[in-house]
């Protein structure tokens, strides 16, 4: 009897153990934490708009990869952010904030309004004003084709920078360099990166683009099931893989030339892949909830 009410008291613990585990994972398949990836360009603020959404944040939330550190409240419209975000009833609610910046690093050129920096070509627009050569500066927008289009570009100060590329991994140049945009990537080789990966690369900057102390891959602090995506369409490769640029979605045709570079898109993905289907309606309803189609 004693052996039985041992074994049955820990039976009993462990069934009351699983039951919290049960319900967290059914939380963040249903949206929850890792449920919902947003990526794009903040708009106007009352919490943040991005990509016609309204997020709602908490002012005193870290948001990661920022230059300089900043929390949710002093984001601004131009920032371009990847938020982890849930469903709840009254709206999205972020769980988690990047700041994407595709391009951190001195200025060496300036020609109108397009800007270098790290060898990538920046069309800066009205943002150009007050920028000067030798200016270390935190660019925010989308890449389009090796350039980015610059949605907000902040002036760094002091003196301890760190350069930084956010962008696609398409593979070698025609000399076998390896490239993110228009900067060229020495000091690590990478070597598991997959074509249209979304690849982070952190080090010194060199005349043409950045010598590399560490890589990261992925846009998200968590993992993340459904993304809507805001950016431009890469060049297909020859085997028909494009994506989203700065995304790290990618998808495959058999026409390129629809395909189409100039326009900005937001698209939908999941598992690495742009576009799918779900026969979850749970799932179903956050496709709809995203514009997904």
């Amino acid at each position: 009897m004693i052996v039985f009410s041992r074994v049955l008291a820990t039976t009993l613990i462990a069934l009351w153990l699983a039951v919290p585990s049960h319900a967290q994972e059914s939380e963040e398949r249903e949206g929850g934490i890792i449920g919902t990836g947003i990526v794009g360009t903040i708009t106007h603020l009352g919490s943040v708009y991005v990509n016609g959404l309204r997020i709602q944040t908490d002012d005193a939330m870290a948001v990661t990869g920022s230059a300089p550190a900043i929390t949710a409240d002093e984001l601004q419209p131009g920032h371009t952010v990847a938020i982890v975000a849930a469903l709840a009833d009254d709206g999205w609610v972020a769980r988690q904030i990047r700041q994407v910046l595709p391009v951190v690093g001195p200025v060496t050129a300036i020609a109108r309004a397009e800007l270098t920096v790290l060898g990538t070509k920046i069309d800066a627009g009205e943002h150009v004003a007050g920028v000067n050569v030798g200016d270390w500066v935190a660019i925010s927008g989308l890449w389009q084709g090796r350039r980015v289009i610059a949605s907000r570009i902040e002036t760094l100060t002091g003196t301890d920078h760190q350069a930084r590329l956010s962008g696609t991994y398409l593979g070698p140049d025609l000399n076998g360099n390896t490239v993110v945009g228009g900067s060229n990537v020495s000091g690590i080789s990478p070597r598991h990166l997959q074509l249209g990966e979304l690849v982070r690369v952190f080090g010194q900057p060199t005349p043409d683009g950045i010598e590399a102390t560490r890589l990261e891959t992925g846009l998200f602090d968590a993992t993340v099931g459904l993304i809507q995506v805001q950016g431009y369409y890469s060049v297909p490769k020859p085997s028909g893989l494009y994506t989203v640029l700065g995304s790290g979605l990618v998808s495959y045709t058999d026409q390129p030339e629809m395909i189409e570079q100039s326009d900005r898109v937001i698209r939908c993905g999941q598992m690495g892949q742009l576009g799918g289907s779900t026969n979850n309606p749970e799932q179903a309803g956050i496709w709809a909830e995203l514009g997904c189609h």
